[in-house]
């Protein structure tokens, strides 16, 4: 099992890798601090081959943007694991992503950002698969949100990676609510990240 989020920028300019290191970074230890752990690892990637996870030659300062046969690895300090992303350009792809339309309520409230981030005609997602340790469990939301905010767009998820009724969101509604227990609108989100929670410290001290 795993589970994704969805990244649609409004700006049609690319942001840098470092970019999103960058504000990855600083959103997960300002989570990190406001838990009550000290640890502040720094969030890193790669670019590696679909076919056999071979590392692909890349700059940090290069535009965010990968081949199909290829994907970004984002790993956070020494932990095992991560989250692999994805880019998309397919612009006809996806419309179809959206042709069941805005009848919900968050997509109402959000359409008009939607039209227009849809737009522009390409879109990140990251993905999280069972088995990861806490800290990716986490950052893989905080990166996505990230680079929503620096992109001025939105996330969104089609496969329950958070509590759907919250979704789409703008990345600073997200931030403030995601993988805290105490806003899960669902018990078996607030069960999960308050576990998660527990074994952060853990995860983090020899960091």
């Amino acid at each position: 099992m795993s589970t994704t989020f969805d990244v649609y920028p409004r700006t049609t300019d690319l942001p840098s890798f470092a970019a999103i290191i960058d504000r990855s970074t600083a959103e997960l230890h300002r989570f990190l601090g406001s838990v009550g752990i000290r640890a502040r690892p720094p969030i890193h990637l790669r670019i590696q081959r679909c076919e056999d996870d071979s590392h692909v030659a890349f700059s940090l300062d290069a535009p965010a943007r990968w081949d199909k046969d290829n994907y970004a690895w984002f790993m956070v300090g020494d932990a095992l694991g991560g989250s692999d992303a994805y880019f998309d350009d397919d612009r006809a792809q996806i419309q179809e992503r959206w042709e069941d339309g805005f009848a919900s309520p968050p997509r109402t409230r959000l359409e008009p950002l939607i039209r227009a981030c849809i737009g522009t005609g390409h879109r990140w997602w990251f993905r999280r698969s069972i088995g990861q340790p806490a800290v990716i469990n986490l950052a893989y939301g905080l990166i996505a949100a990230s680079l929503a905010a620096i992109t001025d767009g939105f996330l969104t998820s089609d496969d329950s990676a958070w509590d759907w009724q919250r979704l789409p969101a703008r990345p600073d509604e997200f931030l403030a609510w995601y993988f805290r227990p105490e806003q899960a609108i669902e018990a078996n989100f607030r069960e999960w990240s308050q576990r998660c929670l527990g074994y952060l410290a853990e995860e983090l001290d020899s960091q």
